[in-house]
């Protein structure tokens, strides 16, 4: 069996369509109008949902939506006060640019904006980030 193959059937290596990754993250403008902390549990997407949402007219509101470990912008009381619909619940309470921060969270923990891989056995290469910045500028 090759080294790969074995890595593979570690039982410690999970299943990303099931075990997704999650973080929480702070809304910080929220936050500071509370005046306790104001905390979303956010949760990556699997491959099939990623790639839905990625041709949406409101891609970054969905992807919010997909992300939202929690379902707090789908609960029935926000939806009562701001709905009719989860994304006029979270239109209502992110500003735009943190709607598109919320977003880029769930699509890094997603696997995606972030160096995932880089090539291998070449010594030129010192840094993941500059790597897939050289890949992503060819591109």
């Amino acid at each position: 069996m090759s080294k790969i193959l074995d890595l593979l059937l570690r039982p410690e290596t999970p299943d990303v369509q099931k075990d997704l990754p999650r973080a929480s993250y702070e809304v910080v403008r929220l936050s500071e109008l509370y005046g306790e902390p104001f905390v979303l549990e956010l949760k990556g997407l699997p491959y099939g949902k990623a790639l839905e949402l990625k041709d949406m007219t409101d891609c970054e509101i969905q992807t919010v939506l997909a992300g939202d470990a929690d379902g707090v912008w789908r609960s029935t009381e926000l939806l009562m006060a701001h709905g009719p619909t989860p994304a006029e619940v979270v239109k209502s309470y992110l500003l735009p640019g943190e709607i598109r921060a919320v977003a880029v969270a769930v699509e890094l923990l997603s696997g995606y904006r972030k160096p995932v891989v880089m090539p291998w056995g070449r010594e030129e290469v010192t840094d993941p980030e500059d790597a897939v910045a050289e890949e992503l500028a060819k591109n």
